[in-house]
């Protein structure tokens, strides 16, 4: 395996070198004939006029983009000095980019002279700004560029702007073209490539930004060697550039590795300039690339994506951003048009409602017309290699259900994430009832809000957000993974032990994170199971630890809603409050109640119309600590979220635990059914390097017992383990029971 990754690896750079070499010897990319084309051609231009008044979600965009630009066009233009980020100044910017994008697209497709004549005074009135600008005096530690605080919302700037200055290319005078080159276009690429090389060359989405920025303005001016350098890196080695960062960023699978937010925000570099690539140099054959890998990441991207469209909030990201973000439906078109229809993404564009203005916007627009019924998204349970080479861990989902009805479950064990990466290795998501149940915390930010920092990350993002304690896996010590040392993070992944959703009552993911901290071991096995005797889909989780030395065990659960009961005593501290620690996310957590147990912990309760309910397997001397986030915070910038939390003094410990989601509430109806779980009692009947099992019960009979292999996941292999007095055996990494007792 090592050594077919190496070869894999020694073929890339080769495959990127071959490209070099045609493309010098290719001749000039960018004549005057071919401008107009760099996302939208004038014949497709030209069908999208033709079909006005056929295709609903066509016209729709065509009307939005129209509306757009008739507000715009009636109020002063205004091309402020900068401002700080998420203030008015950089808002002011960005619309700019906007709205000339849109014009250009307007123009080419409506042939009306008022949309390129926007275009041109808008880059008129940069033109006069731009040179009289250094770098942004309030970067904050970021690499400043000169209209924003940072090169990255430049580059953005820069990639919407390239496609609008294509778009008038001809319409403008030499004079025009070469002010705007002179003064905007070579000084910003410059900018780009030259004075910040290191963010150009950087394997990051801030790089692909770059390297598509840079790449596309390029094309547009005619100059090959500046599409070379995009492509192959500043130095043209192959060690930066558009084709490395398809190498690197992305796994076999098209998993990206700083998550669905950041790949969702990604597309947009990747899609355009592959577009801009595909149109201008087809030879290098960039839709192809690394078997189809753009593809498959669009497809990596939305298939992690939650029943209601919204991504799953791994690493720094938002509880919000879903498929309908505009990078995602500019890439569902493109690969919609580019790799054939599929009615999955015909699902995704009705949740979109709306189409890009191009040629595949065009195509998907026509087919979701014709299309018989009305379409969905209805994703299976997938499993997602992680690293450049898949063997770096991966992202488990299960899912059962329909559409939107169904019940999703999550697990984490890839890399670290690069800068935007959690500490939270093994962490999972319990999406049900169309929301986060057991939730991930997110990003500490407030996004665009200027008084919150300017919109920026905050100080509690690294506090507590990335923190282990702030995710749903075990803390050890009360100390964050790999000591909030990113640098180790990088050098290490979870390691996957195996999937398997082939049987829709037990589906199960099993992964360990053996080098997190110091002399642990840690292997998470998760299910979700299907019972006719449940109303619902049910969690089981065993979070397994070892270790020749005695630690502090900490397996948190973050949930929402009100809690409801409890077969525990609690001593609650109504009148005064303090922190659960002092350092790695503690610090920000309100120690509001414990009990402890030597018995069945069972803890409920209400989120929406469902009632959850935690039954844990007992171990004498267990404390169970609730706790709220929001300490430590003088600025209020924290969500007030709760946790409950089971706490072990041991060296090998398993924490074996069942959500249930159970029952019905209506407040407007005054009615509740079922408010206790039907499940009550889950017992370990022993666990070793070599197996666990656990046995669940419910009330009339139920049962449940489940056979885990901890050691080599073979499919075939025979397990036989004694366990006090009695034999367990089985064949293969896993075996469910389901009856009675």
């Amino acid at each position: 395996m090592d050594r077919a990754v190496t070869l894999q690896g020694h073929w890339q750079v080769l495959r990127r070198w071959l490209l070099l070499i045609l493309l010098m010897c290719a001749a000039p990319v960018a004549t005057e004939a071919q401008h107009a084309g760099l996302f939208l051609s004038k014949s497709e231009a030209q069908a999208i006029q033709a079909a006005r008044g056929h295709y609903p979600l066509m016209d729709a965009s065509i009307a939005q983009a129209e509306s757009t630009l008739e507000a715009a066009m009636a109020k002063p233009m205004e091309v402020p000095n900068p401002g700080e980020a998420g203030g008015y100044e950089h808002e002011r910017h960005k619309q700019n980019y906007r709205e000339m994008r849109l014009a250009g697209l307007l123009f080419s497709i409506t042939g009306q002279d008022k949309y390129a004549a926007f275009v041109r005074d808008m880059l008129n009135a940069y033109a006069d700004l731009y040179p009289t600008l250094g770098p942004h005096p309030l970067a904050h530690h970021q690499k400043p560029g000169k209209l924003f605080h940072q090169t990255l919302n430049e580059e953005v700037w820069l990639v919407h702007t390239s496609i609008a200055y294509d778009c008038v290319y001809e319409w403008l005078s030499e004079d025009e073209r070469a002010r705007f080159e002179a003064n905007i276009f070579r000084p910003m690429a410059d900018w780009f490539h030259i004075r910040n090389q290191t963010e150009f060359d950087r394997i990051h989405n801030h790089g692909t930004w770059a390297v598509a920025a840079v790449g596309m303005i390029a094309y547009v001016m005619g100059d090959l060697s500046l599409v070379e350098k995009a492509l192959h890196g500043s130095q043209l080695d192959g060690n930066g550039g558009f084709l490395a960062q398809l190498d690197l960023l992305f796994s076999p699978d098209g998993y990206y590795m700083e998550g669905p937010y950041y790949i969702r925000y990604a597309l947009m570099p990747f899609f355009y300039f592959a577009e801009a690539i595909h149109r201008m140099q087809p030879e290098v054959g960039i839709y192809d690339y690394r078997d189809q890998i753009l593809r498959k990441a669009y497809y990596a991207a939305v298939e992690t994506a939650f029943p209601n469209g919204i991504f799953p909030p791994i690493n720094d990201a938002s509880l919000t951003m879903d498929v309908a973000a505009p990078e995602v439906v500019l890439a569902n078109a493109l690969t919609y048009e580019r790799y054939g229809a599929d009615d999955d993404l015909l699902g995704v564009t009705r949740f979109q409602g709306r189409v890009i203005l191009s040629g595949a916007g065009l195509t998907l627009a026509r087919n979701y017309a014709a299309h018989g019924h009305e379409p969905s998204m209805n994703w299976s349970s997938v499993e997602f290699r992680d690293g450049h080479d898949g063997l770096r861990g991966g992202l488990g989902i299960l899912r059962t259900g329909e559409g939107e009805n169904q019940s999703l479950l999550l697990m984490k064990y890839g890399v670290h994430g690069g800068g935007h990466g959690h500490f939270d290795k093994l962490h999972f998501i319990f999406y049900d009832q169309g929301r986060q149940v057991i939730r991930d915390y997110g990003f500490g930010r407030w996004i665009n809000i200027e008084p919150k920092f300017g919109g920026r990350y905050l100080p509690e993002n690294d506090s507590y957000a990335m923190q282990t304690i702030a995710h749903n896996t075990v803390v050890v010590d009360q100390r964050t993974q790999n000591g909030f040392d990113e640098d180790a993070a990088e050098a290490t992944w979870g390691e996957r032990h195996f999937f398997d959703a082939a049987n829709a009552s037990a589906q199960i993911m099993s992964a360990r994170a053996d080098t997190y901290y110091e002399g642990v071991g840690m292997q998470r096995t998760m299910l979700l199971m299907e019972d006719d005797r449940l109303q619902y889909p049910v969690v089981v989780d065993l979070y397994r630890l070892s270790s020749a030395e005695l630690h502090q065990y900490d397996y948190p659960l973050h949930y929402s809603g009100q809690n409801i009961v409890s077969n525990l005593t609690f001593n609650t501290r109504t009148d005064h409050l303090q922190p659960l620690g002092e350092a790695h996310g503690y610090q920000h957590i309100w120690y509001t109640a414990s009990a402890t147990s030597d018995s069945t912990i069972r803890f409920t309760w209400l989120d929406g119309h469902r009632y959850y309910s935690v039954i844990t397997a007992p171990h004498p001397e267990s404390q169970i600590l609730l706790g709220r986030t929001g300490a430590h915070d003088p600025n209020f910038n924290l969500k007030s979220d709760p946790v409950l939390m089971i706490r072990r003094q041991a060296s090998d410990h398993l924490f074996a635990s069942v959500i249930q989601p159970h029952g019905y509430f209506n407040e407007a109806q005054e009615r509740s059914d079922q408010a206790r779980p039907g499940i009550t009692d889950i017992r370990v009947v022993g666990h070793s390097s070599e197996a666990s099992v656990v046995e669940v019960f419910g009330r009339e009979g139920f049962f449940w017992r489940i056979m885990v292999a901890n050691g080599p996941a073979e499919e075939g292999a025979v397990h036989s383990v004694a366990l006090g007095e009695q034999v367990y055996s089985w064949t293969g990494t896993h075996h469910v029971d389901i009856g009675t007792h």
